[in-house]
């Protein structure tokens, strides 16, 4: 099984990524940490990718198409979650064209919440984790957290507009096309992933 998760950030996709990995022994694809991956390397498309992650902006259709080739085709018979994959049209025209069957999960969450959680968290700035609101220290690393410098209101309402602008006509045609589970995000975690797992039928 493949699925996809979409949500505007800060929605749950983080957590319950991590939950299914742990529970059902899904391999985690996430689309940021695995384009940090490939920064750190000395690889053709290193310095390009970190150049981007540094200006925060998104790398180019021909780069997450190599990207996912390679991981579908190093993963032929795992069970795969493809974390934030799909931001955009020609991100699913890209993961239509390789992922021949695959499941959609979108974590559907109110934009004054999604507003709320994102101008409060933490993040860890050596491993990019994220935290809750006011967290202090990462307990897996005793890193010192902080906050994202582009976690001010300004860039929120820029990232929360481009959601919607970008992202939210793609979840319209995953609807038309009946491959899509709508996740009530506002909810307890236990409730969010009992949700998944129901529509999943894990």
């Amino acid at each position: 099984m493949i699925i996809t998760l979409i949500g505007i950030q800060w929605s749950g996709k983080w957590t319950q990524a991590r939950i299914l990995k742990e529970k059902y022994w899904f391999k985690l694809y996430e689309a940021g940490q695995v384009l940090r991956e490939i920064s750190k390397k000395q690889t053709d498309l290193w310095k390009l990718v970190k150049q981007t992650i540094e200006s925060w902006k998104q790398v180019s259709p021909e780069i997450v198409e190599d990207i996912l080739r390679d991981i579908i085709d190093s993963n032929k018979w795992a069970n795969l979650i493809l974390d934030w994959f799909v931001r955009n049209s020609w991100n699913k025209k890209s993961i239509d064209k390789i992922v021949w069957d695959y499941k959609v999960i979108f974590f559907d969450l109110p934009i004054e919440e999604a507003r709320k959680r994102l101008l409060w968290r933490m993040y860890d700035p050596i491993t990019w984790e994220t935290f809750m609101p006011w967290t202090k220290i990462n307990p897996k690393t005793w890193n010192k957290l902080t906050k994202r410098s582009d976690d001010e209101e300004a860039a929120i309402d820029e990232r929360i507009k481009q959601f919607f602008e970008k992202t939210m006509p793609v979840v319209e045609q995953y609807k038309k096309e009946w491959n899509i589970k709508i996740i009530n995000a506002n909810q307890s975690i236990k409730d969010v992933t009992d949700e998944i797992v129901r529509n999943l039928g894990l």
